[in-house]
């Protein structure tokens, strides 16, 4: 016989809870990026916010305090993945395969990309430098300076590859990445 497992009440409740505030967060989320496809973030307010999500007020305000904690959100999770990326063991032995996830995964989330861009989140100074600063500290002054100089080079090169459109295959500019821009070894 299986041991069946039983759930209290007060446990099922706040199962819902995180689930509902979970759905709540990915409307907003979703209404604020489609909001700022058709206009400037400064425009957007808090009453068409939660109109295009569905949601009340009180909805909006149990998960966030502004919209800018929403537009942060968004970006502190494209960076997480920037990070984790990075923090894998492949980057050192083939920087061309990170290289290439990273540049998909751009081409995967161009609009969100363009969005944080808009709103000059992924601008440098600072991008990389933010996304990947818990991996490790440098150990010396020219490691710091290195690993400024490629984060300066990169985030020039993405932001004009998507400016351009992003006609490159991602597959193209991690090869050209790679032979230009070999990843620091010890990352901020």
């Amino acid at each position: 016989m299986q041991k069946q497992q039983t759930i209290s009440k007060k446990d099922a409740l706040h199962i819902s809870n995180k689930e509902s505030n979970r759905l709540t967060r990915e409307c907003l989320q979703t209404a604020l990026i489609w909001l700022m496809s058709q206009k400037p973030f400064e425009k957007i307010t808090i009453s068409e916010l939660v109109r295009r999500a569905g949601v009340s007020r009180t909805a909006f305000y149990r998960n966030y305090s502004s919209k800018e904690e929403i537009l942060h959100e968004l970006g502190n999770s494209f960076l997480n993945g920037i990070r984790d990326s990075l923090s894998r063991q492949n980057r050192q032995r083939d920087p061309a395969v990170w290289y290439g996830e990273f540049f998909q995964s751009v081409r995967e989330n161009k609009l969100l990309f363009g969005l944080l861009l808009q709103a000059r989140l992924v601008n440098p100074p600072g991008f990389f430098v933010h996304a990947l600063k818990r991996l490790s500290m440098p150990d010396r002054v020219f490691d710091y300076y290195a690993f400024l100089a490629w984060e300066g080079g990169f985030s020039s090169v993405v932001i004009r590859w998507f400016e351009d459109g992003m006609q490159e295959e991602p597959s193209y500019m991690a090869a050209l990445c790679a032979r230009l821009l070999p990843l620091p070894r010890k990352p901020l």
